[in-house]
């Protein structure tokens, strides 16, 4: 969306931690904000409340009030001259297992008397369940779409398939047409699950204060892109994760920021994020369609603190290794089928070592991917990856203890060609047999990437911004790294 540019903003000072004016010029917040958490649809939804749920139809019919559940599907089949629904794939234990599987019989057996005409398909369906082994429940409303039925509750959380969230539900369709589950919650507790969804709540709290700022700023330019909600859940926008996340350090962060977003020459900007640059972001021509002057490539060197972590020391350095039949394989799952990979060549790398083209030649043709596509078809946790092919027979000696490479190996589908043995002995000095040592595996043809970074490393980088925050950054320091010539505009709201 669009939004109004002329707008005076005070940048003196942002540095120091002085908080900068009101923006008269630029809308505020909205109070609410709309997300799909059902990512890419779903047609079997359990929806329920930690007390009181109220289920209300488009009309404004009450169609349920009650602490029981509601189960809403879609393309909900039946035989007819069974009078009979056909259960759902979601088991509910081994006896309504054996009830299915008879039900299913007596569906081919009606489908062979009548044929098609005996199964009937109703688009959409919304029941009770009667019990906790109960999968399809009384039928309360049905149709021929996806109605927008909402679900309230007064005192508790609202919960699907079991995740609790704050806020209103709505059925909706998507962009697609598939069933998706519209959360209608506050601006500020939207942005308070979304920092403890992208960053932990243990982290320092100048990095979540940033965290906070950028994910308010990419809420206030991503508002209204979609038919039946603003945003989606999950990392094509940002992560929620509904009340799961919540947590007083990440409540903190938003309620100290409250109403900032950061603008570049009075424009709210486009503030992307990453979880590891790898030591260096890159310019946002590299990666996406545009150069932006303020998605500039700057060093980000804290991003090393990742390596202290147990968790998310792979999300600064890693090696991925497939072999040939494994990555044909995981090519072609991406629509990309070049036979088997005999060689890939960098065509293109950024100054930041970022690949941004490269071709792929097998044995039945050859395919050139450009820009961070190499990330999503060779798999890759970022694209600052090099690549080496192993030739078939390559040989690796590993020792026994090394259970993890062992099996790295045996994965790869690396055969042993030597066993090494030494001899034991008891106290005495006698002989007590042999003792295997390690082994010599002989590889098969192996494509290894070697890279830094989690993600396409535009704009701020989550752990340099914590990396940063250890050692004594503010958050107007950090966003002012990461993001070049920016300032802080307070807008209001959330």
């Amino acid at each position: 969306m669009r939004l109004a540019c002329a707008v005076l903003v005070v940048v003196a000072s942002v540095l120091a931690g002085a908080r900068p004016a009101s923006a008269s010029n630029l809308p505020a917040l909205p109070s609410t904000v709309r997300v799909n958490i059902t990512g890419l649809g779903l047609s079997y939804a359990v929806i329920s409340s930690t007390a009181t749920v109220s289920a209300i139809a488009p009309d404004g019919t009450l169609l349920y009030r009650g602490s029981g559940k509601a189960l809403a599907r879609t393309n909900v089949r039946s035989v007819a001259t069974l009078g009979v629904e056909l259960p759902p794939r979601e088991s509910a234990g081994a006896s309504s297992r054996a009830e299915r599987a008879a039900l299913f019989r007596d569906a081919r057996v009606a489908l062979a008397e009548s044929g098609p005409r005996a199964i009937v398909t109703v688009p959409f369906q919304l029941s009770l369940l009667q019990s906790t082994d109960d999968d399809l429940g009384k039928v309360v409303l049905q149709g021929d779409r996806i109605p927008g039925i909402k679900f309230l509750t007064n005192d508790g959380l609202l919960m699907v398939n079991g995740r609790p969230f704050r806020g209103t539900f709505e059925l909706a369709p998507d962009d697609e047409g598939d069933m998706i589950i519209v959360n209608t919650v506050s601006t500020h507790d939207y942005l308070a699950s979304v920092v403890g969804s992208e960053e932990p709540s243990t982290w320092e709290s100048e990095a979540l204060a940033s965290q906070a700022i950028a994910a308010r700023t990419y809420l206030y330019t991503h508002l209204g892109r979609h038919k039946a909600y603003d945003l989606e859940g999950d990392t094509r926008d940002q992560a929620y994760d509904g009340t799961a996340k919540e947590d007083a350090r990440t409540l903190r962060a938003v309620e100290r920021t409250a109403g900032l977003i950061a603008t570049y020459r009075g424009t709210p900007i486009e503030a992307l994020y990453s979880a590891n640059a790898g030591g260096v972001t890159e310019d946002s021509e590299n990666v996406f369609a545009s150069a932006l002057p303020y998605l500039r490539s700057v060093p980000s060197p804290a991003d090393e603190i990742a390596k202290e972590s147990s968790w998310g020391r792979t999300s600064y350095e890693w090696t991925k290794e497939l072999s040939a039949t494994q990555l044909r394989d995981f090519l072609q799952r991406r629509g990309l089928n070049v036979g088997t990979p005999t060689a890939i060549e960098l065509t293109a790398v950024s100054p930041t070592g970022r690949v941004v083209g490269a071709k792929i030649i097998g044995t039945d043709g050859t395919q050139t991917i450009g820009k961070d596509r190499s990330r999503y078809y060779f798999g890759l946790m970022s694209s600052l990856f090099t690549v080496k092919v192993l030739p078939t027979g390559a040989s690796e000696r590993v020792a026994v203890t090394n259970s993890e490479r062992v099996g790295a190996l045996e994965i790869l589908g690396a055969r042993v060609a030597q066993t090494s043995f030494e001899v034991i002995h008891d106290e005495n000095g006698n002989e007590l047999g042999l003792q295997v040592t390690g082994y010599v595996y002989e590889l098969p043809a192996t494509f290894v990437f070697t890279g830094k970074g989690f993600g396409h490393g535009v704009g701020m980088s989550q752990w340099g911004a914590q990396g940063m925050a250890l050692k004594g950054a503010s958050y107007q320091q950090i966003l002012a790294h990461y993001y070049v010539g920016t300032a802080l505009t307070s807008v209001g709201g959330g």
